[in-house]
């Protein structure tokens, strides 16, 4: 049973670290791509398809996240990562037959996969939160500076130049990036990166400043409700955030501590109604 335990694990290893060896090095070379291969079947053009979406979503994420890895090292690591895993439950499962031990390889496969997908999911709502959060006092300030005159471009360049944050440093380079002659507006850049990291109150910001831009409409009133919304959403979120955390202590503290203090205290009552009963 060793032996085949050995064979099992170095079977499963070889294969996940091979395929993380060809994901790591397989970035697509130049003209590659599906429209540029007409000699290939059709088969291989919708897997080629089907790799490239999946890179494409894998490529959002990544940046939604913040990370600055490739999807092929991430990809990578994952296969590594299961084939650790599954070595390791193989070689826990020694003296198992030899079904359980493909069933623990296997389950180290999958624990292997699902570990970084959980950790990137996390990661994304992490730093959404950490955008919403840095959102509304830079709204406040954006505010408060377009009260002094100037344009809304112009007042929020003064503002992401004054506070230190993710959110001020991404809405600087998109200003700075915007003024190159020839490229897109900050609207629409603001758009694209809501629409990235799925706050669709920076996209209703961007709609503010675009109706200033073509309309002449005001800047100040709309920006100073939206700050009121999301201040009253983040209030409403901490509320029900308190009342659950509120039930999280309450019920192990009735269950733990409520349940056996009345068993204590009805102890004698029961007791002595069982024997006036009989």
């Amino acid at each position: 049973m060793p032996d085949v335990t050995v064979a099992l694990a170095s079977m499963f290893a070889g294969v996940l670290c091979a395929g993380a060896v060809l994901i790591a090095g397989g970035g697509r070379p130049a003209g590659s791509g599906p429209l540029r291969a007409p000699r290939m079947s059709a088969t291989r053009i919708r897997e080629a398809i089907r790799i490239d979406r999946l890179r494409s979503w894998l490529q959002g994420e990544l940046d939604r996240a913040g990370w600055s890895e490739s999807p092929e090292r991430v990809a990578a690591f994952a296969i590594a990562l299961s084939a650790c895993l599954a070595t390791l439950a193989a070689s826990s499962a020694s003296t198992m037959p030899a079904g359980a031990v493909v069933f623990m390889c296997l389950l180290g496969v999958l624990a292997g996969l699902v570990v970084p997908l959980l950790a990137l999911r996390s990661a994304v709502a992490q730093r959404r939160r950490r955008l919403e959060a840095e959102l509304v006092p830079l709204l406040e300030l954006f505010t408060l500076e377009l009260g002094g005159g100037g344009s809304p471009v112009s007042a929020l360049g003064s503002v992401t130049v004054q506070v230190q944050g993710e959110l001020a440093a991404d809405l600087r380079r998109l200003l700075i990036a915007s003024q190159v002659s020839g490229s897109a507006s900050f609207e629409s850049r603001l758009v694209e990166y809501a629409d990235l990291a799925r706050i669709p109150a920076i996209g209703s910001l961007a709609t503010i400043l675009a109706a200033s831009r073509e309309y002449g409409t005001g800047v100040v009133q709309g920006v100073r409700a939206l700050a009121t919304d999301l201040r009253r959403a983040q209030r409403r979120e901490l509320i029900a955030h308190s009342r659950r955390a509120l039930n999280h202590v309450l019920l192990p503290a009735a269950v733990g501590v409520l349940l056996p203090f009345l068993a204590v205290l009805m102890f004698p009552a029961v007791t002595a109604l069982q024997r006036n009963l009989r």
